[in-house]
């Protein structure tokens, strides 16, 4: 053979070898050039979570074919907000030191490939990428940066690896070689879960007054159905509540509804927010105010006081009062129904009952992550009456009038004759009892009036947090909330003489006669 033909077969040999790699697939063994950085860190710089001033996810969601950014970011005040949510302020620190503390020292286990057409296949697309809109295999991006907008870390996460529990296939976005690395990443797009959970910052046992006013506006009536207003009161956490009315020897309260109705006030969670209009936080009322105000179930109304203007909510409204002497009043506005985001920050939310009688026509069976949620208007104010009896200052005695014997009295008269008390003596008693009191009056009238100045500093704190925002509730929050006599009142004969007929032995038939027992 000659060396030409040598050559030239050899030469086969390479080209056939070439060949039978590229269709093997990620699976074949790749060339030790291509095996770069296994065991590195992704991002060896990256070191300090405290560093993370902002965080974006950009979420791919197969069922729906969407993409959902998210974002938490810490503006030039030291503030957190959420700009996906209106720059809703967020309770975030903690949970991005978390997330940003679970990103560093993410390394490259397992080299599993470097093609763009692997990609899909390893669920590494970029979702924030036009090219991959329409793609199946599209990743999660998260990306960490610093208050001057340096990327600290940049991830595209994609599919759990099969048989390796919490081994996913992960790329950066500037490199198309995917590895496989271990990822446990507590990281929530859920408006939710960034949030100040307590809105109201409502400690239950302070409260000793909730007023349920179920008032409905009728929009095809043009007027305003009044129904019940009933006003549960105790005195303190450990007194039971009472409400006006009840029929004592027929009647008590439903326990369980009156629960559930303190809890939801103590634990009343928002699923979304709203930006009220400039012109409303800053108390003004011009026309697009009112509009705004119209589609969200809030009503303008003139008082009687010149210029006076006064919001009717849609569906009544409750005012909840603590012995700090601060009211919270939750106005109900309009139902709506929504997708999750469509809840949390209205985008393409409708109203119910008006949609257009084309979306009707076409209008298919709701998707199953629609849900029932409604507005909500909270504002504050201050009460003197939460607080209690305002402390009684003590009369002083008056002086004891100066006994003088009478003619008639024996010689000795000035010698006591008996054991009546001595009109001084008893003077002086009370004297003293209302120096006592005095200074009792004296650090109750300080106390109170310091409660007075704290009930008043919270009022307008939280006047200051709710200023800006209509607010989402769910459904359930609101029928917990707005509960009428129906529900607060149960009927005591109903439970103590059972129907006629009824047996009183549970899982036996009516009328059925027990042996050695008399029915």
């Amino acid at each position: 053979m000659s060396e030409s033909q040598r050559t030239l077969i050899f030469v086969g040999v390479a080209l056939v070898s070439g060949v039978l790699a590229w269709f093997a697939g990620p699976s074949a063994p790749k060339p030790n050039t291509e095996i770069v950085g296994v065991g590195e860190l992704f991002y060896p710089d990256f070191k300090d979570a405290d560093a993370a001033k902002s965080m974006e996810v950009v979420n791919y969601n197969p069922d729906t074919a969407s993409v959902r950014p998210f974002a938490i970011v810490q503006d030039k005040s030291g503030l957190w907000r959420i700009p996906y949510a209106h720059n809703y302020p967020a309770d975030g620190k903690e949970r991005l030191a978390k997330t940003a503390t679970a990103m560093i020292g993410i390394k490259k286990e397992t080299y599993a490939g470097s093609r763009e057409s692997e990609h899909a296949d390893f669920g590494v697309l970029d979702p924030k990428s036009d090219s991959a809109a329409d793609l199946k295999g599209i990743g999660n991006r998260i990306t960490l940066k610093d208050g001057d907008g340096k990327v600290l870390a940049d991830y595209i996460i994609g599919k759990e690896v099969k048989g390796r529990t919490g081994m996913h296939y992960i790329r950066r976005p500037d490199d198309k070689k995917t590895y496989i690395a271990k990822l446990d990443i507590p990281v929530s797009t859920k408006f939710a879960d960034w949030i100040e959970a307590d809105l109201l910052k409502i400690d239950a046992p302070r409260l000793n007054s909730i007023t349920i006013n179920t008032d409905t506006v009728d929009l095809n009536q043009g007027a305003l159905i009044e129904g019940e207003t009933n006003q549960l009161t105790r005195k303190s956490s450990t007194d039971n509540w009472s409400l006006p009315g009840i029929d004592d020897t027929k009647e008590e309260l439903n326990q369980d509804e009156i629960r559930k109705l303190v809890s939801s006030l103590d634990e009343l969670k928002i699923v979304g927010v709203r930006r009220k209009p400039a012109a409303l936080i800053k108390g003004q009322l011009d026309q697009i105010t009112q509009l705004d105000l119209q589609t969200k179930g809030f009503y303008p109304q003139p008082t009687r006081k010149p210029g006076g203007v006064r919001l009717v909510p849609k569906d009544g409204n409750v005012v909840a009062v603590t012995d700090q002497g601060v009211a919270y009043e939750l106005k109900f506005g309009e139902i709506f129904s929504g997708t999750d985001e469509e809840v949390e920050v209205g985008f393409a939310a409708k109203e119910e009952g008006k949609d257009d009688k084309k979306d009707k026509e076409e209008k298919k069976e709701e998707p199953k992550s629609s849900q029932k949620s409604r507005y909500l208007m909270v504002t504050v104010y201050f009460d003197a009456d939460g607080l209690g009896p305002k402390p009684t200052e003590p009369k002083k005695p008056e002086e004891a009038a100066e006994v003088v014997p009478g003619e008639d009295d024996p010689a000795d008269a000035a010698a006591p004759t008996n054991t009546a008390p001595d009109p001084k003596a008893v003077h002086a008693a009370a004297l003293a009892k209302y120096e006592d009191d005095k200074k009792k009056y004296e650090s109750d009238l300080k106390a109170f009036q310091a409660k007075i100045k704290d009930g008043e500093k919270l009022v307008k704190e939280l006047n200051a947090r709710f200023a800006e925002w209509y607010y989402v509730v769910s459904g359930n929050s609101f029928e917990n909330l707005r509960q009428g006599r129906k529900t607060l009142v149960k009927d005591k004969t109903a439970q103590a003489n059972p129907a006629e007929g009824a047996s009183q032995f549970p899982g036996l038939p009516p009328g059925l006669k027990l042996p050695g027992l008399q029915n």
